[in-house]
């Protein structure tokens, strides 16, 4: 099987060019590497023309969008396995080989994804901890975005695997390291109803995938450490207001169908206002979002 990497990035050269050396370093080199840019200066097309690297790398500038940059990339790309990185992560050197076992051993092509591990660079404080695990049960309490089992709440919110959760199946891809069969976009692609930062196209293109009638499969072995770059990100008003915006469409395209979930739907936005109580500005990007929620909801109805 050919593996196609695929980076999307915008205004982070000095994280992409941290990022290269890992990609450089598996043990499992890729096919190609697919590098499709939005960033307001194209610095990384001469850098990308300047290094050496042990397979070709293919450079594409397009307008600013997540999902609309990932769908360029699969559309350019060549490979029967698809990797999506953000440019802000570190890659154990065996990563690429772990995931593609898994697509290998699943003889009956039953799996669509695979998702990595994220490990953090260094162990949390004691009070972080504890700060942490307030926070999920907070969140598990109300079914929004937290740590739990890797699979959809009832809400249609996703949940991230828990940090001692072992290899198999789960719902929900993390959008910095997702790996998909070619085959998948057959069926599915990133929606560029999400613009820009397209917060939650992850969850979007997880839930596609198993709709289309796959699985997404867990691999622990497969590791990365995923940086996180404080560069090109929303702030926390902006975050707050998107969660909301981007839930509700979200929900409304994949899960308003089934009339039981609704309930689930309004106690989850109560939810990210208790997620935000310690924060004025995100429960003002929270109050934000609901009210343009509304707003559209009305306008809908009064047409």
């Amino acid at each position: 099987m050919k593996i196609s990497v695929i980076i999307c990035t915008r205004n982070r050269f000095d994280d992409f060019a941290k990022t290269l050396p890992s990609i450089a370093a598996q043990t499992r080199l890729p096919d190609e590497l697919v590098v499709v840019d939005s960033s307001d200066e194209k610095r990384l097309e001469g850098y990308l023309n300047s290094v050496e690297l042990p397979f070709p790398a293919r450079y594409f500038y397009t307008q600013p969008g997540l999902t609309l940059q990932r769908n360029h990339g699969i559309r350019e790309s060549k490979g029967d396995l698809i990797f999506f990185f953000d440019d802000d992560v570190d890659l154990d050197v065996n990563y690429l080989a772990e995931v593609e076992k898994v697509f290998a051993d699943d003889v009956k092509r039953e799996i669509g994804a695979v998702g990595g591990k994220i490990v953090e660079p260094t162990s949390p404080s004691p009070r972080l901890k504890f700060e942490r695990f307030a926070f999920c049960v907070l969140r598990f309490a109300f079914g929004v975005v937290g740590t739990h089992n890797g699979k959809f709440h009832p809400s249609g919110m996703p949940s991230h695997p828990r940090p001692n959760q072992p290899s198999g199946f789960i719902e929900c891809l993390s959008g910095c390291c997702m790996a998909f069969r070619r085959d998948v976009f057959e069926k599915a692609a990133f929606d560029e109803h999400l613009a820009r930062y397209g917060l939650m196209e992850d969850v979007d293109i997880s839930k596609q995938t198993l709709d289309a009638g796959y699985k997404i499969y867990y691999q622990t072995s497969a590791t990365l450490i995923h940086n996180e770059s404080p560069m090109n990100r929303l702030n926390v008003q902006q975050w707050a207001e998107m969660s909301v915006v981007n839930y509700d469409y979200l929900f409304r395209k994949s899960w308003a169908y089934e009339k039981w979930r609704w309930l689930f739907y309004y106690w989850a936005l109560i939810g990210l206002f208790a997620a935000n109580f310690h924060s004025l500005k995100g429960l003002k990007g929270t109050l934000a979002g609901v009210k343009r929620i509304v707003g559209h909801a009305f306008s809908v109805t009064s047409r």
